[in-house]
Order: structure tokens, then C-alpha cells, then sequence
């Protein structure tokens, strides 16, 4: 090791998926005892980074040193650096002991010591200050020991350098400040940490340095005492809003969409409306439950509470939503949307195949299914040779475009998007955002959950800002600002406030 070498190094860090570049010529220097906030907004390259660091990924070009020596590739259980993930990577039938010493159990093959991992176990979690017994399932642990074990089983690799990705997403007021003694401790005792996190108070109470990114590319760094919370978010943003936005109708006074209470382990009582002919935005970052909100109110997650439309109680699930004129298009299209091995006419047809069913002499035809899909791809501007092509050989783009267009096929009144341009082109996603906009012009109801907060300042009427389950502002289109926005979902108020 290299006298007064930092604990980790990185010069000229880049990765590519492809022809997209994630992350870009990144560099910076982590010192022992030193906690550095590694921030940016949803997609900016945190998790890329991370990835890379601590061996998961391995960079398309530049060069990380660990403690003055250069490494090819950091290894997952080398070198002294561990990751604790956003996910916890935990086994919930183990115990305790089973867990932190998985990756080096003590002994044999043949014969595992479990008196010595329970042992090292004992030592790990006394270190940390946490009582929990080793013996204990980790289904049996709340969130707060839970993550705690998860630290526990990174310091056996983590002697140099430590990342935690997200640690307090789950964790109670309490659970948050025994993690932060935590995060004390061990920066008294040399380790450097990378510390990963939207939450503002947060980074200012552990943190002693930032490195920021956004969409991919090293924008600031420097010390947290020399920079104000204010001008740290402007850096994340990086842009005001717009001048040039989306043209929008106005909203009726109509309620077609209500929620009244709504709660689940996810959300707490959740209100809001959606007029007829408006675009409502659901603004919050990771963990803040926007997701969960819109899979309930559609019927996917159970939930407390009541969904109304055009004024009537509606039973939440999905047949009675779909029956009611409400969709939902999911955020992840490959997985929970589309068909991806079969053509592009099934995968447009699919939410509405009852209108195209019916019975031929040889069994069961379909009648005007293709004129239809036909129909769709012209509106939605998918670019395919033919409709009988696969969806798998489409681009991210046209996927997402099948996506909407089935849906769309219904003809619903009230639609439901959740990041309804997550990795599509630039093109593309003008497109998705005429057709939404579109929708509200012709009296349609829209609500769209996205991490992109330019695209919600872009193409909605009104924005609610969720923090940690619940809506915590409402932010009418002519008061938007990027900056004031992210600050609330970052901030530490639960109760619901106006942007003026």
C-alpha cells in the first residue's frame, strides 16, 4: 500500500451497453474516514457506478486503484470493498449467523463450523452496536436489524471501503439514526464509505464529500461544507423547465378519478382526483411508493380504501377496473406488458381480443383483428416491416408503443402510465408524449407515475409529490420548479403543501 494513498481511486471510468453510454469518464479519490454522497436524479449512473466498484460490472475503459494499486477488475469478495444493495440480498429462512458468514462459512465442505460462525457473527453485530441474536431467522427481523445484518455480512470483505446504496429507504425515524451511529463508527475507525441517496438531510448529516452525476456524466464534486443544499439540487437537475412543453386543453371540473383513503404497507392514506381531460403527475423518488399506488388503484396490489369513478364506488380489481374504462400501463414492458415471442398484432390485440372473437366453421376466428392493429400501428407511428413481426425484434421505442397502442385499442376513459417512456429514444418518447397528450385533448383522464421529473414538468396539468408513502405537495403546472420540486420529495415534511 501506498503511503497516503486514497482508499479508492477512479480515472476516466466509463461504461457502454451497446451504443448507449451509462456512465462517462468518471474520477475522483475516497480518502480512510471519508463519506461521500454519490447523487444524482433516477437514471443518472449511481447504480452503474456502484456496480462497477464493487465488481459486479466490469468498465468498458478507464482505470480504479484501491489503496495506490491499480486492479483490472475489483472482485465481489476482494480488495476490500463490499456493497450493501438498495435490495437487500438476504435469505429469509437462514439465520442470523447463516447469512453474514454465507460467503465464507467456517470449516469444510463436509463439516461447517456453525459455533464459529455464530461467533463471528456475535462479533460482527456487537461492532455495530445492534443487539440481535445470531441464531434468529432474518424472516423473524424487522427492516432496521435487517439492514443492519446486511452490513454486518459486507464488513467481512469491506475493509477499505464500504457502498451503501439507499440504506434508510425501509427504515423508521429511530432505525435512520442508529444506521447514522452506525455510519459514525465506522468513519472514526478509517473506513471509507460511498453513500448513496436522494434524501438531502441525510447526505448533509453523514456525508463529507459529493461526486454528482446526471444522465451519466460527472457534473460537480467537491466538499459538502462549501456548497448549500439548494445549489447541490441544482446540479442534480441541471435544467430549468422548458419553455417549449406539450400543448394541453383544460381540465373540466369533472371528477372522473377518486381516491378516498387509500393504504397499504406501501402508502398511507392516499386522496386525489383526476378531472376529465386533465394529466396529473405523480413526482417522488425511489422508494416513495408511486409505483405501488398505481398497481393498487388498478387492482394489482391489495389495499384499504376506496376508488371511485365518475363518482361510483368501483371494486378494486382488475376486471371490474377494466370493465369501468380504467387501464394501467406497466413500467416494466418486457416482463408484466408485452408478449415479446409473438407478433405484433397479438400483442395490439390482446386487452380487447373479446371485440374480435368469433366462432368460423373451423373453430374460432378472429374478425377485424388485423385491420385494427393495422390501424394502431399507423396512429402510434410503430416502425415494423409487418404486424406479424415479433415484438422482440422491435426497438425499446416501438415496444413501448405496442404497449400503449393495446391498451389504447380498448378505448378507456381513464388511463393509468407508469413510466411510460423508461428507456426509449428521443424520438420516441416525443412521440408517447403527443399521444398522452393527445388523450387529455380529447376529454380522456391520464395519471402518470415517472422518475423522469422533466417529463412530468412536460406534459401534465398538475403534479403531486410523494415522499416515503405519502403525498407530501401539489404543484400547479404555472408554479412548477424542478429544484423547489426535488427538494420536497427529499425533505423530511409529511404534510401536504402548495408550491406557490
Amino acid at each position: 500500500m501506498t503511503d497516503n494513498a486514497p482508499s479508492l481511486s477512479v480515472r476516466n471510468l466509463t461504461k457502454t451497453f451497446g451504443d448507449k453510454t451509462v456512465v462517462s469518464d468518471l474520477a475522483f479519490d475516497l480518502h480512510p474516514g471519508e463519506v461521500l454522497a454519490l447523487v444524482g436524479e433516477n437514471g443518472a449512473g449511481k447504480s452503474t457506478t456502484k456496480n462497477m466498484l464493487c465488481g459486479l460490472l466490469l468498465p468498458t475503459s478507464g482505470q480504479i486503484s484501491v489503496a495506490g494499486q491499480p486492479v483490472e477488475r475489483v472482485s465481489p469478495t476482494g480488495h476490500g470493498i463490499s456493497a450493501v444493495h438498495q435490495e437487500l440480498s438476504l435469505f429469509g429462512s437462514l439465520s442470523v449467523a447463516e447469512n453474514i458468514c454465507i460467503s465464507d462459512l467456517p470449516g469444510s465442505a463436509a463439516r461447517v463450523k456453525w459455533d464459529q460462525a455464530e461467533q463471528i457473527a456475535r462479533e460482527q453485530i456487537d461492532f455495530l452496536g445492534i443487539e440481535i441474536d445470531p441464531r434468529a431467522l432474518i424472516e423473524t427481523l424487522g427492516a432496521g436489524k435487517q439492514q443492519v445484518v446486511e452490513i454486518a455480512k459486507a464488513l467481512l470483505h469491506a475493509d477499505r471501503v464500504l457502498i451503501l446504496d439507499e440504506p434508510t429507504t425501509s427504515l423508521t425515524a429511530v432505525e435512520r439514526e442508529k444506521l447514522f451511529a452506525i455510519i459514525d463508527k465506522l468513519k472514526a475507525g478509517g473506513l471509507s464509505i460511498i453513500f448513496i441517496s436522494h434524501f438531502m438531510e441525510e447526505i448533509y448529516r453523514v456525508c463529507d464529500s459529493f461526486v454528482v452525476l446526471r444522465d451519466g456524466k460527472q457534473v460537480g464534486q467537491g466538499k459538502l461544507a462549501d456548497v448549500s443544499q439548494r445549489t447541490l439540487e441544482e446540479m442534480m437537475v441541471g435544467r430549468t423547465l422548458e419553455d417549449a412543453r406539450v400543448a394541453l386543453g383544460s381540465p373540466s371540473q369533472s371528477p372522473a378519478l377518486e381516491v378516498r383513503g387509500l393504504t397499504s404497507p406501501d402508502f398511507h392514506d392516499v386522496n386525489l382526483t383526476v378531472h376529465r381531460g386533465e394529466i396529473l403527475g405523480i413526482a417522488g423518488l425511489m422508494g416513495a411508493g408511486r409505483t405501488e399506488l398505481a398497481e393498487a388503484i388498478f387492482g394489482l396490489r391489495h389495499a384499504t380504501g376506496d376508488v371511485l369513478i365518475d363518482g361510483k364506488p368501483v371494486a378494486r380489481n382488475v376486471t371490474a377496473m377494466k370493465a369501468n374504462g380504467l387501464c394501467y400501463v406497466t413500467e416494466d414492458r418486457r416482463t408484466n406488458g408485452l408478449f415479446l415471442n409473438r407478433p405484433v398484432r397479438e400483442n395490439l390485440s390482446a386487452a380487447a381480443i373479446a371485440k374480435y372473437v368469433r366462432r368460423a366453421m373451423r373453430g374460432i376466428g378472429f374478425r377485424g383483428e388485423k385491420a385494427k392493429s393495422a390501424e394502431m400501428v399507423d396512429e402510434m407511428n410503430i416502425a415494423i416491416p409487418h404486424i406479424e413481426n415479433h415484438v422482440s425484434d422491435l426497438s425499446g421505442g416501438n415496444q413501448q408503443k405496442v404497449l400503449l397502442g393495446r391498451w389504447l385499442s380498448m378505448e378507456p376513459e381513464i388511463l393509468i402510465f407508469d413510466e411510460p417512456t423508461k428507456g426509449v429514444d428521443i424520438g420516441a418518447k416525443f412521440d408517447i408524449h403527443e399521444a398522452i397528450a393527445e388523450l387529455a385533448r380529447s376529454g380522456k383522464t391520464v395519471l402518470i407515475v415517472s422518475s423522469d421529473l422533466p417529463e412530468l414538468l412536460h406534459i401534465t396539468h398538475r403534479l403531486l409529490v410523494m415522499r416515503k408513502g405519502r403525498i407530501v405537495g401539489e404543484v400547479q403546472r404555472e408554479n412548477y420548479d424542478s429544484v423547489a420540486i426535488i427538494s420536497m420529495a427529499a425533505s423530511s415534511g409529511e404534510e401536504v403543501s402548495n408550491v406557490a
